[in-house]
């Protein structure tokens, strides 16, 4: 009897739906609440196939992870290589970061439950270093060439996008815990009034 061909398509396509039926999970029940069992009713899936694409917990974590960062990444990538002027594609960027009220709550609430795991798990942490690592790079590289065109003011642009990212995380991380449901685009205002506070001063 020959062996059963594999369709890498179907392969993708159901490994993709478990891992999407795992971030709604997540985002439902937090990861310590997480469970292949529930992860596998949300797909309609069953657990042995689960299993078959992710031999435990852990592996379909990091997989919804990376599929998350990915799916940033990827976005981002499309701004940075854009052929807009720097400061257009930075103004770009903070649109799609403050995205809305619906899209950064779901985003966040799984994303700060990864930081939690990544501080303390190697795997994760080196993933995150990653995707940080490649949004510092872009940045940089926008901001280096803001300062070549005088769109920005002469600075260290490493330290510009480190800025930028902080600012970023830092205002969704408030924006996220404030009791009275402030609007995503007031941060995001004040996020750009900081950034362009910091990158337009003395820039003609």
């Amino acid at each position: 009897m020959s062996p059963r061909r594999v369709d890498p398509v179907l392969t993708a396509r159901r490994r993709e739906e478990l891992i999407k039926a795992g971030y709604a999970e997540i985002l439902e029940k937090g990861i310590p609440g997480a469970t292949i069992d529930g992860v596998v009713a949300r797909a309609g899936s069953s657990k042995g196939g689960a299993l078959h694409y992710f031999h435990a917990k852990e592996d379909l974590l990091w997989a919804i992870l990376d599929w998350l960062l990915a799916q940033l990444d990827q976005s981002l990538g499309r701004i940075a290589t854009s052929d807009d002027p720097p400061r257009a594609r930075l103004a770009a960027e903070l649109e799609l970061l403050f995205h809305s009220t619906e899209v950064n709550r779901k985003l966040y609430l799984v994303l700060f439950d990864y930081v939690a795991l990544g501080a303390r798990s190697e795997r994760f942490r080196k993933r995150f270093e990653e995707f940080f690592a490649r949004c510092q790079e872009r940045d940089a590289a926008i901001i280096e060439e803001g300062i070549r065109q005088q769109q920005f003011r002469r600075v260290p642009p490493a330290d510009a996008a480190a800025t930028l990212r902080a600012l970023v995380d830092g205002y969704c991380l408030q924006w996220l815990l404030r009791a009275d449901h402030s609007s995503i685009e007031d941060y995001r205002n004040r996020c750009r009034s900081v950034l362009g506070a910091y990158l337009l001063r003395g820039a003609p």
